[in-house]
This record gives structure tokens, sequence and C-alpha cells, in this order.
């Protein structure tokens, strides 16, 4: 999703909306909060909203700059936080491993807020980002193993390739599963 709007984007800004387009991540940029309680302001805008997971993504890229605008990224996670707003908070820091960045505080973030739905639909997203090609390759495998023409007697050659990719792409779906499922 493209970003047009009066007020130009920072660069981490435009760095983390091509991180979520490269990643195909939906977002709502500048996605406005309202009438949040004990809030000075009459409203709030998050720099990016990601519908599909109902969680909030704030880039605080002033962060170390001034006292001010410390000041001002406090007073609103503290606003958020008062609000039980699920968010995402992104430091210039994080840029250069945003991937390994937003990925852990995303799934610390649902884990936190009880969002399990979320939390398995990221998780499942984050599983077949990784390991897309093994269903591929097993719904193939198993495909040929089960309507193929074989001659159990003449292909057995044929057979034992076929069973061991299905047994690696098994194998590889119950790695991701520990690697993306039972995270801590």
């Amino acid at each position: 999703m493209k970003y047009q709007n009066k007020k130009e984007r920072s660069e981490g800004e435009q760095f983390i909306s091509e991180y979520f387009e490269d990643e195909r991540i939906r977002y709502i940029p500048e996605k406005k909060l309202n009438t949040l309680k004990n809030d000075s302001k009459t409203y709030r805008k998050a720099d990016f909203y990601l519908p599909h997971y109902k969680m909030y993504v704030e880039f605080y890229g002033q962060w170390n700059q001034s006292k001010e605008a410390n000041r001002r990224y406090r007073e609103k996670k503290k606003i958020y936080k008062l609000n039980n707003i699920p968010c995402v908070y992104l430091y210039p820091e994080n840029l250069g491993i945003i991937d390994y960045s937003f990925t852990k505080r995303m799934v610390k973030e649902l884990k936190n807020k009880n969002m399990l739905n979320q939390l398995f639909k990221f998780r499942l997203r984050i599983l077949i980002m990784d390991r897309g090609g093994l269903f591929l390759w097993l719904f193939l495998a198993l495909f040929i193993l089960v309507f193929g023409d074989n001659q159990w007697e003449d292909d057995k050659n044929t057979i034992f390739i076929l069973a061991a990719v299905v047994a690696y792409q098994l194998y590889r779906l119950f790695d991701g599963y520990l690697k993306f499922f039972k995270w801590k």
C-alpha cells in the first residue's frame, strides 16, 4: 500500500512501509485514534495500523534526538498502555534488524494482549513465508504417490525418492512448527 499524504514520511517510516510491502503485510499509515481515556489530546495518530492483526506500530525515530521528543514518545506510550492499545514500538536502531525486531515484538505483544487468533495468523504467515515451498513439494510427491500410475514392483526407486521427499517435507513442517509456534 503506497502512502500518499501531504505530510512527508520520515526515512524510517518509509523504510518500515517498504518492509511491510516486501513482507506483504497490509497496513494503514497514520491511523487516527479518537477519544482516548486520560489523554490531553483529542486524538492521536499511530504511524501504522495492521488491520489483519489488529495491531498498531509506532516508529520513534527521534527518540534520542531531544528531551522534548523523548517526553512526547513516553506520553504517547503511556496513553496507549492506559487504553490497552496493542502496539509494537520500533526505534532507529531496530531498522538494521527489522525482521527480527518486528517479529519478536509482534509475537510478544500479541501474547501479552492475549490476541490468540491474531497470534496464530501471524505465526502461520511466518511459517508459510519461511517454508512455503514445502507445501508444493509435499503436495506434488503425495499426488504422484497416490494418483500416479506406479508399478510398485518396477518403480521402487521412484517410489523411494517420492517417499523421501514426503518425509523430508514433513520434517521441515514439524521443524517450522517448533520454530514458529513454540516460541516462548
